[in-house]
């Protein structure tokens, strides 16, 4: 009896399988619901080993750098360092720059997603009459940092330019950054919540 049973499946598994895909037309389209989004983890690096724009140079002193020489160890160390990634905006056309200075260091994260969601309730009312679809970020359950570093300040000017130069051999006395705080981050940090994202006309 087994034998017969197995038989008759292997005759079913053997015979081939025949499927073709057809293209929906748009009334059976719009009577499908779907939902997606998208779950990621990962591990990053920003400049772990310094930046590309400056080289290190040989010494910690800015007046004995060239136009293309950098480092951003403290002041006053015996030890020069590679700087990290820099990014600055300037909110208002005749304004300074906030900037975000030597950034660097190894992040991991995991469960950021993203996906769409329907605003049509709640928001004190106001949801109920935007009624649209929005993107939503959902922070990651934990942010892992290791090396990571960066620093914040003002500047009158977007790029770093070392100031201890003249004109002549690359430099600009007139620039001026003031950092108001800089940090050095190791560990783990947990996260709840996310951030919505409403397009706009």
């Amino acid at each position: 009896m087994i034998s017969k049973v197995w038989l008759a499946i292997s005759a079913l598994l053997a015979m081939p399988a025949f499927a073709e895909m057809q293209a929906l037309d748009d009334d059976t389209l719009s009577s499908m619901n779907g939902q997606g989004g998208v779950y990621l983890s990962g591990e990053f690096s920003i400049n772990k080993d310094g930046g590309v724009l400056w080289s290190k140079p040989v010494s910690n002193n800015p007046s004995t750098w060239t136009a293309s020489q950098r480092s951003c160890a403290n002041a006053g160390a015996t030890t020069p360092e590679n700087c990290g990634m820099r990014v600055a905006i300037r909110s208002e056309a005749d304004g300074g720059w906030y900037v975000l200075d030597n950034l660097k260091g190894v992040f991991s994260f995991e469960g950021l997603t993203l996906r769409t969601r329907t605003i049509n309730s709640g928001f004190n009312g106001d949801g109920a009459a935007f009624n649209q679809d929005v993107l939503e970020f959902g922070l990651p359950n934990e942010v892992k940092f290791k090396d990571g570093s960066f620093a914040f300040g003002v500047a009158n000017q977007g790029g770093w330019q070392n100031k201890s130069l003249s004109v002549a051999n690359g430099g600009n006395p007139s620039y001026q950054q003031t950092n108001i705080f800089s940090a050095k981050i190791d560990g783990t940090i947990r996260m709840q919540g996310n951030v919505l994202i409403f397009p706009q006309n």
